[in-house]
């Protein structure tokens, strides 16, 4: 009898709890390729070659909600899930992953999000084409002045242990805040040396033929002795059949702040990204340079990179594409470039020094 009652109250109070979450999704892309890759003026001959690979360009499923909380206010959370078809992997809540809360002062979340990385760049990233044809590939990155494989600038990634606002749209501007208590590495206990603390802040604009963005980074490790710092200002206007934009990004990477023996090394980059409809895809062309490095304000010779992409997409559905991009990096004889994710989802070994990296990449994506 104890059981039928409650099965009874069970029963009774699962339309309450399914009217109370308002909306959850599932949703996804699935972005694979084929790709021939050329590597060439390693100082060692055995470095360079030739490859082809079956590669993977971000795939992801996602499940996402919002809870009417009442008087305006929403509970929201999503759970981004990497998945790599071409080998069988993935990582949970690997990209962007939060619970938060909005209303009319914005959104507030905490989790693991997109901050600084990708502001301003080409829309490689987003369609058919390869994801190592992203000008996030130089923009994100600073080369070694010792002439060692380029370090990332906010990760090149999502910041994770990651509390953000982001404001309501008011007439095409809005902002955002974030603040992370370990932005690089899992957080530890108290004064634990592999924890940092980083701070982003971006303002964007976006209303008829003119989008534009300006981002901030500032990031340090628990002990302070090394540091991150970015500024980037990024900006893009359709005309006609044309966009065509301009982001320039300075950044620095210091090591052994407050010692005798502290290096910033800092670069400007820039890129130019066009895009024009071309048929009934879309045709893209991006230039981007990374300048020598300064190391404590002395230029570095040879350490810069000049990027150029090219590709098409072209829709075969609302949801599906095929793409096919070109993408060459082209080192100074001390810098050492990588294209975006091309070790960690592309099968392409990290450069040496001076060594520059071609491919080619026909993809195939859908969104579901």
């Amino acid at each position: 009898m104890n059981k039928s009652l409650l099965a009874l109250a069970v029963a009774a109070a699962l339309p309450t709890l399914a009217q109370a979450q308002t909306t959850v999704t599932v949703s996804g892309i699935i972005k694979t390729g084929v790709q021939s890759v050329k590597l060439s003026n390693a100082a060692v001959a055995a470095d360079n070659g030739n490859s082809m690979a079956v590669n993977d360009g971000s795939s992801r499923f996602i499940i996402a909600g919002s809870e009417d909380l009442g008087g305006g206010l929403r509970a929201t959370f999503q759970v981004d899930t990497r998945l790599r078809p071409d080998e069988g992997t993935g990582t949970v809540a690997g990209g962007n992953s939060w619970v938060g809360l909005a209303g009319g002062f914005g959104q507030i979340r905490l989790g693991r999000l997109d901050q600084y990385y990708g502001l301003g760049t080409d829309q490689h990233g987003a369609r058919a084409t390869a994801l190592t044809a992203s000008s996030i590939s130089v923009l994100s990155y600073i080369g070694g002045a010792t002439g060692a494989t380029a370090a990332a600038v906010a990760n090149a990634s999502r910041t994770a242990n990651l509390i953000r606002w982001d404001s309501a749209n008011i007439a095409g501007f809005t902002a955002g805040l974030g603040y992370s208590t370990a932005y690089a590495t899992p957080e530890g206990g108290v004064g634990a040396p592999g924890k940092g603390a980083a701070l982003s802040a971006d303002l964007a604009y976006a209303k008829g033929p003119l989008t534009a963005g300006l981002g901030y980074w500032d990031a340090k490790d628990e002990p302070k002795a090394n540091g991150q710092k970015g500024l980037r200002v990024a900006a893009s206007m359709n005309v006609a059949m044309l966009n065509v934009g301009l982001t320039v990004d300075q950044s620095s990477i210091s090591t052994g702040l407050g010692t005798a023996g502290a290096v910033e090394n800092k670069r400007t980059a820039y890129s130019i990204p066009v895009r024009m409809s071309l048929g009934a895809g879309t045709l893209m062309v991006t230039y981007s340079v990374a300048q020598n490095i300064k190391a404590n304000g002395s230029t570095v010779s040879n350490s810069g990179a000049k990027f150029i992409t090219a590709g098409y997409d072209y829709p075969l559905s609302k949801r599906t594409s095929i793409g096919l991009s070109y993408a060459n990096m082209n080192n100074d004889s001390g810098a050492a470039y990588a294209l975006f994710t091309g070790n960690a989802l592309h099968n392409i070994p990290v450069p040496k020094v001076g060594q520059d990296t071609q491919q080619i990449h026909l993809g195939l994506r859908h969104a579901f």
